[in-house]
């Protein structure tokens, strides 16, 4: 709706435990490919260190065509 095309969710890195993933590090990119949201989205890849690095993702995201519906 702002015209927004990278987005940064920040997941975090682990688990309570020592190398255990924690819930939203595995669960987001398996919901940012749901068909419900996978047409909405180009691309999603690991954060740079100094945006959170493994704790977090850039989201990009599709163009929003003019008069085309979007869901």
């Amino acid at each position: 709706m702002q015209g927004r095309r990278c987005v940064l969710v920040v997941t975090g890195k682990g688990g309570a435990k020592p190398g255990e993933p924690g819930v939203l590090k595995s669960e987001v990119p398996r919901w940012l490919n749901e068909t419900t949201l996978r047409p909405l989205i180009l691309a999603f890849t690991p954060a740079q260190p100094r945006h959170g690095g493994a704790g977090a993702l850039y989201v990009y995201l599709k163009r929003r065509r003019e008069g085309a519906a979007q869901p």
